[in-house]
């Protein structure tokens, strides 16, 4: 058994057939941005290996719809691969949903450095430095027919380091049970951890976040493996583009300059902090008072967001605000629901839908057959409680700002 310490990189998802999404619009500064930045992330990622000198890649899943991509993407894994292949790198690829084994086109040769595994039953290779061997990898590519079988897959009996390299998901618990040093995971978006004490088993995530909800820092993983066994994780950014959302606390008294000042210094901060990196970030301000009530009406709000773009905007990097959207309040005034208005009527038809969680909101009603026919379906079925509630309570705050007239201070 070797007791060598070595480490070697962990990524996946790299999602080259899908560009980021879940904004309005996009300004023509950071198209390119948009259009470049999964691919970007990528390279980083072979940048990354070869800078760090590593003994190995782990790949694991959906890093390109070959169908989508068109012939960009294979040629570009390829040379990615080769250059690898000219430091002897070997790269330990399990296939994902969206590149299984058979997708590969057959026109483009992948350098014999790469071993990809097979769909039909997990495949093992050996590790070896200078003839010494020093881990033993053990995978099974993605076969929509089948969840990760645990069972698969059992520690090297010589003592070697073991990793497990699979797409998808399993209970933390059944995986702990197999006494395997590092089980390599793909299939989120999100760096994560499912356990990381005695042995490991964790997610690199995406090197690159695609939408407004993949915020914070995405790239590949560092895997440190010590004399005894125990391994290390680090994550070492490669996103050209980083989606951040930020919350900002204002209460009564704070003045239309007062929230200017607050926002301005917090996007300072996050461009020192972010260094090198082109920032998308979306704005929310909780608390209460006047202020919040004019942000939700929308012209305050696209004063502030202009003036953030105008001076942060454009970079290099680009600090680009996307929104700034108001966050519910925990509760409205209690005797707003008692009052005999319009307003009161309102709220207590809310209030009774949220309480009856099983009452339908009948949204469809208010839909033309056209639309209901398109995307909107789905979109206002609700059939989520969690985001029921939310539509709830933002109809209540949308309610009382165009019922109450300048009252309204929630």
């Amino acid at each position: 058994m070797s007791n060598r310490s070595f480490r070697f990189v962990h990524a996946g998802d790299f999602h080259l057939e899908l560009p980021p999404h879940g904004v309005v619009e996009v300004p023509d500064h950071l198209r390119e941005l948009f259009v470049e930045s999964a691919w970007w992330a990528a390279q980083r990622v072979f940048d990354t290996v070869l800078a760090e000198e590593v003994e190995f890649l782990v790949l694991t899943g959906d890093l390109l719809d070959p169908q989508q991509t068109g012939p960009r993407g294979p040629l570009f894994l390829a040379e990615q691969f080769g250059r690898l292949a000219e430091r002897d790198i070997p790269v330990y690829w399990v296939g994902g949903r969206v590149d299984p084994p058979d997708s590969w086109p057959s026109a483009v040769t992948l350098p014999e450095n790469v071993h990809m595994f097979p769909r039909s039953r997990p495949e093992q290779f050996v590790y070896q430095r200078d003839g010494t061997p020093l881990a033993r990898l053990t995978g099974v590519s993605h076969d929509h027919s089948r969840t990760i079988h645990h069972g698969d897959f059992d520690p090297d009996p010589a003592g070697l380091f073991s990793i497990a390299v699979v797409h998808g998901s399993a209970e933390a618990a059944a995986l702990q049970s197999r006494g395997i040093h590092y089980w390599a995971m793909g299939g989120r978006h999100d760096r994560s951890t499912m356990f990381s004490s005695p042995h490991v088993a964790h997610y690199p995530g995406s090197p690159q976040g695609r939408r407004p909800e993949e915020h914070g820092p995405h790239g590949c993983t560092l895997v440190q493996v010590d004399e005894q066994h125990r391994a290390r994780t680090n994550l070492l950014p490669t996103d050209a583009m980083r989606w951040l959302s930020e919350r900002v606390v204002i209460d009564s008294e704070t003045t239309n300059d007062d929230l200017k000042t607050l926002l301005r210094e917090r996007m300072h901060t996050l461009v020192e902090i972010n260094q090198s990196v082109d920032l998308l970030v979306s704005w929310t301000v909780a608390g209460n008072g006047p202020l919040c009530t004019q942000l939700r009406r929308g012209a305050l709000a696209v004063e502030l967001i202009d003036a953030l773009r105008a001076e942060y905007g454009f970079g290099p990097p680009a600090a680009w605000s996307l929104s700034i959207q108001v966050e519910p309040a925990a509760s409205l005034p209690p005797e707003w629901y008692e009052q005999e208005t319009i307003r009161g009527d309102f709220l207590r038809t809310i209030r009774q839908l949220q309480i009856n969680t099983g009452e339908p909101l009948d949204l469809e009603s208010y839909v033309s057959e056209e639309h209901m026919a398109g995307i909107l379906a789905p979109a206002i079925a609700l059939s989520d409680a969690t985001a029921r509630e939310q539509v709830l309570c933002e109809a209540a705050l949308l309610g009382v700002d165009l019922l109450s007239g300048e009252e309204a201070e929630a």
